[in-house]
């Protein structure tokens, strides 16, 4: 089944839950919040499909006006993106 890449030692499954289970049982060791979304609001259904139904917030909240915004001038190629 699983095997250690390094070592090359088989793994065994001691347990298994669902992901959205053990988030709802551990979220709090994090320091975060857990919100359930539903996707029967038209937001809800835009979060499920654009995220596959599991999605995260910021940690710290990020104050945007301290970047700074490129000159009008400058001219931004898409050179770096290989296209």
């Amino acid at each position: 089944f699983f095997h250690d890449a390094e070592t090359g030692v088989e793994l065994d499954v001691k347990d298994q839950e669902p992901f959205v289970d053990w988030l709802a049982a551990n979220y709090k060791t994090f320091g975060t919040h857990l919100e359930f979304v539903t996707d029967r609001s038209q937001e809800g259904s835009q979060f499920v499909k654009g995220f596959g139904g599991i999605g995260g917030l910021l940690r710290y909240e990020l104050n945007f006006d301290d970047f700074e915004e490129p000159e009008e001038d400058d001219f931004d190629s898409d050179d770096d993106f290989g296209l």
